[in-house]
């Protein structure tokens, strides 16, 4: 069978990677309440979340708040294996970045989804946690008028690639109480600008906060 040079292999992992990715990127958080304006997002600061994921060596970022090859994506993926070789990640264990109320496929997703409501200083947010490959029978499912309380650090379920055929990440998103979007650690950046997720100790809250 022919064989492509490695660097044209590569060239072309990478392009198939982000075409995918920007594919399946475009989704609603609706929770009931109406969008506002996005600009308000980079005003925001969220010092309360910790990663969604024990962190280990293997641990790695896929996409920033915006795709490195351009185009707008509105959260974080995380990748459990080598960003340059899709068939090599693996699922992970999928946690809770701070307390809250949580509800599984109860609202508008791409595949399986879990979405917490918190309450941070009066103020409302959300985290969402996306294409899951199962949802932990913990988590009630459908309506967003039965939930949990969970804390941070639980167990949520597994990363998968529901609603992202053959792509195995977290899409890990935060809204205000407007479902606009917000990022996480407050980087508004591409991928290369956010710390590899990798340096083998879970980070505090407040990690990434302060650039």
């Amino acid at each position: 069978m022919h064989s492509f040079p490695a660097s044209s292999r590569k060239h072309r992992s990478i392009i198939a990677i982000f075409a995918a990715l920007l594919a399946v990127s475009l989704f609603a958080f609706t929770f009931t309440a109406p969008t506002t304006n996005q600009a308000s997002a980079t005003t925001v600061r969220t010092p309360f979340l910790t990663l969604p994921f024990e962190s280990t060596s293997n641990m790695e970022i896929l996409s920033g708040w915006y795709y490195n090859r351009g185009g707008y994506h509105g959260g974080i993926d995380f990748i459990n294996g080598n960003y340059n070789h899709v068939s090599g990640w693996r699922t992970f264990p999928i946690i809770a970045a701070a307390d809250g109320e949580a509800c599984g496929n109860c609202s508008s997703r791409q595949g399986n989804a879990v979405f917490i409501k918190h309450k941070i200083d009066g103020v409302t947010y959300y985290t969402y946690y996306g294409h899951m490959a199962s949802i932990s029978k913990d988590i009630p499912l459908g309506s967003q008028s039965r939930t949990v309380e969970v804390k941070r650090g639980q167990y949520l379920g597994m990363a998968g690639d529901t609603g992202a055929s053959g792509l195995l990440h977290l899409h890990f998103a935060l809204m205000n109480a407007y479902s606009t979007p917000l990022d996480p650690y407050n980087i508004h950046r591409l991928r290369g600008s956010y710390p590899a997720p990798n340096d083998g100790q879970f980070p505090g809250i407040g990690w990434f906060l302060g650039n």
